[in-house]
């Protein structure tokens, strides 16, 4: 038989002779065809998993970062104090107060970071990933080697300022680099450098303070820095449009709202400065004045953003979107109620059981565990049903359920197995922080995306300013009465309220039926700012039953 131009058919075998001269030419060309389409989904599945592989690889280098400004966080409040005594001692500032070590790279971190969305869109993803770098880089140094508290409070603004683009960054390269089903499952790697970073950077802190000094706990930052900045250049390659590679700096430059950014940053500093002083007593004066300030301040924003602003910083019309209120909401009181956590549980346990602040501080490591978990769960979750909605509910209900047990359960005489509900109040952050980031991008089109999510990290990053004031204000207001109705009648009784509420230490040193007074009025206190909790986290119950629901496909 002779084969048709152009045909190939197999071999010839003795056995199968009247099966080959009787089988049908098409049939044999649909059986090359079913095995080309099978090589073609063998290539595609090897080119997918390769796609994977890079795209891991790139996550693992941006998580550097990530890791590097969250342990840097934590550092600091585990060396501060012994930072301000030694510059007291020197006269480097003596006349600052401490805390602003600490302050000032919050207020940086909020003032500067819902400029990054739009820096991102104008410069480029990388550049401005490397920018953030550099600048924690640079301000890192200044802190490692300041000579005086000034010095020192410009390296952390600098820091601030970096580190807000460092972990923003990195989710809003998430959506671009991996499928909207798949985002959750990369954020929770995030989630758990993140709580890694936290829990080890008092730790690495307090270790190099003790042995060779605390400015290595900064200097010995920049080799990682150093190093993520050639990574990034090296492994992250992002495609640019023929638009943005004709145009110049210079007329990039251009295109940012300076003046729309520039009200933006003092109206959020103002607010967070006067909600912070506010919850310490602060002369009324000058927290009307900081009102007055951030109230102007916002109002002149909102009219540059409506009427010059070509590229607004920050668009007004993202806040009329259902997703984005919604996100933002619950992101909000997620956090607040986390840090609430975090400040409210190492105090409980120094007050009632005489635990050192190692060892109340170890009392966390359930909500660690519990937020891993929780990130984990619903990035799974997530990926194979493609549903947010109910995770999102889940977590408020955590929450609700670990303060409720804490209502319960903590009444002075906590046992080992007590302690461990926090395991839900951690596993309700991890979960929100997942699921809400996915509902958001999932709620606006793609070319908001960048914005978004530096937005959505702002009212993370207030959330941690508020909910650690909140908590403390509410906590003492409840404080300062019930040890007036427990000891004000006693003689002495009002000096010894006054020294409780000024040094949690002195609690220490009372016995017998003094302290079960005392003991008995912080326990009061306690759970009345559990009761606040619980009552937050009822309102993020109800944002997202009202949430809305958009599937997710493959």
């Amino acid at each position: 038989m002779t084969a048709r131009p152009g045909l190939e058919l197999p071999p010839v075998t003795p056995v199968n002779t009247i099966e080959q001269e009787t089988t049908p030419l098409l049939g044999q060309e649909n059986s090359n065809d079913d095995l080309e389409t099978q090589r073609n989904d063998s290539v595609s599945e090897s080119q997918h998993e390769q796609t994977e592989r890079s795209v891991f690889g790139i996550i693992s280098v941006l998580l550097i970062g990530v890791f590097v400004s969250q342990a840097d966080t934590t550092l600091v409040f585990a060396t501060y104090a012994h930072i301000t005594s030694e510059f007291i001692r020197l006269g480097g500032g003596s006349w600052i107060d401490g805390s602003w070590i600490v302050t000032s790279f919050g207020l940086a971190t909020c003032a500067t970071q819902p400029m990054y969305g739009r820096l991102s869109q104008i410069f480029g993803r990388k550049p401005i990933l490397q920018m953030s770098y550099l600048l924690f880089l640079i301000g890192t140094a200044i802190a490692g080697l300041a000579r005086n508290m000034i010095q020192m409070i410009i390296g952390r603004v600098i820091q601030g300022a970096g580190s807000a683009g460092m972990v923003s960054m990195v989710s809003i390269l998430l959506t671009d680099l991996v499928p909207l089903h798949e985002v959750a499952a990369y954020r929770s790697y995030v989630n758990i450098f993140s709580t890694v970073g936290r829990s080890c950077g008092g730790l690495i802190g307090g270790y190099l303070t003790q042995t060779i000094g605390w400015r290595w706990a900064f200097i010995g930052q920049c080799p990682l820095l150093l190093l993520s900045i050639v990574l990034v250049w090296w492994k992250l390659e992002e495609p640019q449009h023929e638009v943005e590679l004709k145009q110049s700096v210079w007329t990039k430059l251009k295109r940012i709202d300076f003046i729309g950014a520039f009200f933006m940053s003092v109206a959020i500093l103002a607010c967070i400065t006067a909600f912070d002083l506010g919850s310490k007593k602060a002369n009324t004066s000058v927290l009307i004045t900081l009102i007055v300030i951030g109230v102007s301040a916002g109002a002149l924003f909102a009219l540059t953003e409506k009427f010059w602003a070509k590229e607004p910083i920050f668009p007004l019309e993202l806040l009329g979107q259902h997703a984005v209120i919604t996100s933002y909401s619950i992101m909000f009181i997620q956090t607040g109620i986390q840090v609430a956590l975090m400040f409210l549980v190492p105090l409980y346990f120094q007050v009632t059981a005489n635990a050192s602040m190692g060892e109340a501080g170890a009392h966390l490591v359930p909500a660690v565990f519990g937020n891993t978990l929780g990130g984990l769960a619903v990035g799974a979750w997530i990926k194979r049903t493609g549903r947010y909605k109910p995770p999102t509910i889940l977590a408020s209900m955590s929450a609700m359920l670990c303060f409720s047990l804490l209502l319960v359960l903590w009444r002075g005489h906590t046992s080992t197995a007590g302690s461990l509900v926090i395991f839900f109040g951690g596993c309700a952050s991890g979960m929100a922080n997942s699921a809400v980031f996915v509902g958001l991008t999932a709620g606006v089109e793609k070319h908001q995306m960048a914005i978004a999510t530096t937005g959505m990290y702002l009212s993370s990053n207030i959330a941690m300013v508020a909910g650690v004031s909140a908590a403390s204000a509410i906590f003492q207001s409840a404080l300062r009465s019930n040890l007036h109705r427990a000891l004000g009648r006693m003689v002495g009784g009002d000096e010894i309220a006054g020294r409780v509420l000024a040094d949690v230490a002195y609690v220490q040193t009372l016995h017998g039926g003094l302290r079960r007074l005392v003991i008995r009025a912080f326990v009061a206190s306690f759970r009345r700012t559990f009761s606040v909790q619980i009552a937050l986290a009822s309102m993020a119950l109800v944002i997202g039953v009202f949430s809305r629901q958009k599937k997710i496909t493959r």
